[in-house]
């Protein structure tokens, strides 16, 4: 086996230059049919930083984008770091409500954005917000006259290097360097700074880990820098540092795909012999429902499987291990508490991982269980999960008081999640507090449905739900009361349908709308009047189970 000991450095942007140096002409990026050079990567992100200089960026100053998974977003993230600038990706799904909810709070120098993703035009929607943003400077991945072309950016000389070379020095490894939002609009959704100790202590430990397992496997490279795929949203913390970031820090070949397809992802694999892949168990049952998946034989190339996100059921983890690898590691963390915090020791038995097994703290970190009352338990009794550690987020940004809410002096994070540990330590997920539903890799809020719901003139009062969904894990189910006496017919759902469409991101528009009378003897109400969301979505989905 090699040994897996990577120089541990202060900053982020640093494992950029000791890679050029240690290999210049290594290819770094693969996008397409474009390869960036590990030299190339150093000199085009350093270009940028002196572009953002030029601007006027400075050190504390964030830079907004809204780009896919592609090579501009790295060269702008890798550069904003360089100068001490704060990058804020955000979700190429947005809708309008989603950005004039985030931006105004994000308050960047700098967007830089494509024309659109799908059907949704981005540019246009940012042209038209542009007079409540104030001042801010937009550079465009694309056509769109919003903004100075990126690529005319990268061709400009600015000249300051020696300002560049004082932006480096003028840092330390507790500056925040990425903040990424965790959910959707209306308030419910918090922005959490990551620091480079952050992101470095996140990727050296999971990257450890992934090598442990693939060595276990039977798979042990002479070199450790093979190929990695590096396509989930940037805007969320699996994107932006579990991929990414350990791809920047470990050196990695990366072969960058501007969204994720089961189909690109596995003729990515057959190219260039991926040995592990990475994401939420909805894109591992997605690769079992594809009737060509034996074709491309991800079984002869792939040592190791690991997951995040959800909990695993025993029907995935069999089909995985017969069609697509035979080892599979689990994983678990959030943004705020690290995006893997435990991860599972090779050859964990299936039956174990069903149970919601997740593995024991990595290195540094400590995970107790608490109840109600911020009392640690003992093993085997569910409660709380309370995290510490090198890979806790520094803060939410911009928002004192909700730090007071989520970070405890003592330095633990309160996750929102339940579990409980064994008596070796090992951590098990039983549930979750917090009333969010995930539908896939995207975490999404019930307000920003149900306050966009209750904008309509004759919904009185409204629920989102997570249904069960065998592709996505959970989908959105919308529970809606009418006013007294008021007919909500199939012409006034068309027009909330529209309305969800288009305000919200496409994963967060409700896939079934319910309309319940106002009638406490019908819909479930608490005693304080409020919608009894357990109680309802148990008895809607009996209802749909027996139909």
């Amino acid at each position: 086996m090699i040994n897996m000991d990577i120089l541990e450095l202060k900053l982020f942007w640093q494992y950029v230059d000791y890679w050029a140096h240690i290999d210049p002409n290594f290819p770094s990026i693969r996008y397409g049919k474009k390869i960036i050079n590990a030299k190339e990567l150093d000199e085009q992100s350093d270009k940028l930083a002196q572009a953002l200089l030029h601007i006027g960026v400075e050190k504390g100053d964030t830079v907004v984008t809204v780009l896919p998974t592609i090579p501009e977003f790295i060269l702008t993230f890798l550069a904003a770091s360089k100068i001490g600038g704060i990058t804020i990706p955000m979700d190429k799904e947005y809708k309008k409500a989603d950005f004039q909810s985030l931006i105004p709070h994000s308050d960047p120098k700098v967007i830089i954005t494509i024309d659109k993703w799908d059907k949704n035009k981005i540019a246009d929607t940012l042209e038209e917000l542009k007079n409540e943003f104030g001042e801010i400077e937009y550079i465009m991945v694309g056509k769109h006259h919003l903004g100075t072309k990126f690529e005319e950016i990268m061709e400009q000389e600015y000249n300051l290097e020696d300002d560049l070379q004082k932006a480096k020095e003028n840092q330390d490894e507790e500056d925040t360097i990425l903040v990424i939002w965790t959910g959707g609009t209306t308030g419910a959704p918090k922005p959490v700074e990551l620091t480079h100790k952050n992101i470095i202590q996140m990727c050296l430990r999971e990257f450890d880990s992934i090598f442990t397992s693939l060595a276990s496997a039977g798979y042990s490279p002479e070199d450790h820098r093979i190929p990695s795929l590096v396509n989930l949203p940037v805007s969320h913390v699996g994107g932006a540092v579990e991929l990414l970031g350990t791809g920047i820090i470990a050196g990695l070949q990366m072969i960058v795909q501007a969204s994720w397809s089961p189909w690109d992802s596995l003729k990515a694999m057959r190219k260039y012999h991926i040995h592990f892949m990475g994401g939420v168990p909805t894109m591992f049952k997605i690769f079992l429902s594809l009737p060509d998946l034996d074709n491309y034989q991800p079984k002869k190339y792939l040592n190791l499987v690991v997951m995040s996100g959800e909990k695993v059921n025993m029907e995935l983890l069999k089909g995985i291990k017969e069609r697509i690898c035979e080892h599979i590691s689990i994983g678990y963390g959030s943004t705020e508490a690290g995006s893997e915090t435990t991860f599972t020791e090779p050859g964990i038995k299936f039956e174990k991982l069903a149970r919601g097994y997740v593995g024991k703290a990595l290195p540094g970190q400590e995970i107790i269980i608490v109840d109600e009352d911020g009392n640690e338990l003992p093993h085997g009794e569910e409660g709380q999960i309370y995290i510490r550690g090198s890979l806790i987020a520094k803060s939410y940004y911009k928002m004192p008081e909700k730090n007071k809410e989520e970070f405890k002096e003592d330095g633990f994070c309160k996750t929102g999640d339940l579990g409980y540990k064994d008596e070796k330590g090992g951590l098990y997920i039983t549930g979750r507090i917090k009333q969010i539903i995930r539908v896939g890799a995207y975490t999404v809020y019930p307000t920003e449905i149900e306050e966009l719901a209750l904008s309509h003139p004759k919904v009185a009062i409204a629920a989102a739900l997570g249904a069960p969904d065998e592709i996505k894990g959970e989908v959105v189910w919308l529970v809606i009361g009418p006013e007294l006496g008021v007919k909500f017919d199939d012409s006034d759902k068309e027009e909330l349908e529209k309305m969800f469409q288009k305000n919200l991101a496409k994963y967060a528009v409700p896939k079934n709308i319910i309309v319940y009378p106002l009638d406490p003897n019908d819909l479930p109400i608490t005693r304080i009047g409020k919608v009894d969301r357990v109680r309802l979505k148990k008895e809607l989905i009996s209802k749909q189970t027996e139909s």
